[in-house]
């Protein structure tokens, strides 16, 4: 089985994960992650508990997953009972309200619900949210926003933080690729119109970035979930900074920025640049 390491972390070592909303390209992925971990820990016969937290239905997911995997994992247990049992080492917390969702020793974590989902027919909006996450540590904020466009709520939730970590579209490649397609399949009007729509007021644009980085007044800004694919980095970036001035940085996948404090400058003053 192949050990998933993200940046040199092995995910089983991660106590705590969290999950935005229940799109299929944020959240699939986590059955892989969820056999690499039950396979490292019930092999070592270690107890503790890896916990899930997430939108509502979270719970299910994960039960889910782990059905999923366990159809393989059964014949290690037929096989070895007493290294492998089917019990599972995860703990599902479903987050039904904004504010404070999980605090321990080091970590403080505030929920609010974004504007991802600001579309949806009112009757699957109790138990279909998507979430922005701020992350409280002695070494600074970070705040993630998941996948949301424009929202007063991701606003304040992001104010002054060191770290904006923000998904970014180019609204007119994107819209550019969604009329070759409709073209192209011979799409309906009201499907472009829907997914136009979608783009336009669920996504966060470029210069949207950049005026919730400016309105927040946070400290910087890192852009990840980059989309459509062929626009260069630099174009997201430039976009960003027409309304913030800040350090913005185009991530990559397994990229890893580090806040530092620079020598002579104020206890709380902290500068993100990429880890060497």
């Amino acid at each position: 089985m192949r050990r998933m390491v993200d940046a040199g972390i092995q995910s089983e070592t991660i106590g705590t994960i969290f999950i935005t909303h229940h799109h299929p390209d944020h959240d699939l992925g986590l059955a892989e992650l969820m056999a690499n971990d039950f396979f490292q820990l019930s092999g070592a016969g270690a107890t503790r508990t890896i916990s899930i937290y997430g939108p509502p239905q979270t719970r299910e997911f994960v039960a889910a997953a782990f059905r999923y995997i366990s159809i393989p994992f059964s014949i290690f247990a037929a096989e070895t009972p007493s290294v492998y049992t089917l019990k599972s080492p995860f703990a599902v917390h479903d987050i039904q309200h904004d504010g404070l969702v999980y605090q321990d020793d080091k970590v403080r974590v505030i929920a609010a619900e974004n504007s991802h989902y600001a579309l949806m027919p009112a009757k699957f909006s109790a138990r279909m949210k998507s979430y922005s996450y701020r992350f409280e540590t002695r070494h600074g904020v970070v705040v993630f926003t998941g996948d949301t466009g424009p929202s007063d709520a991701v606003t304040r939730l992001a104010k002054g933080a060191d770290v904006l970590v923000a998904e970014v579209l180019d609204l007119k490649a994107m819209a550019k690729i969604q009329h070759i397609a409709a073209e192209k399949n011979r799409w309906p009007p009201r499907r472009l119109d829907s997914m136009m729509a979608h783009f336009k007021f669920e996504i966060l644009d470029r210069e949207e970035v950049g005026r919730l980085g400016s309105k927040a007044q946070v400290k910087s800004v890192v852009l990840y979930h980059l989309g459509p694919e062929g626009v260069e980095p630099a174009v997201f970036v430039s976009g960003v900074k027409k309304y913030y001035s800040g350090p913005v940085f185009a991530s990559a996948d397994l990229d890893r920025y580090c806040l530092n404090r620079p020598a002579g400058k104020g206890a709380n003053t902290r500068i993100l640049i990429p880890c060497r």
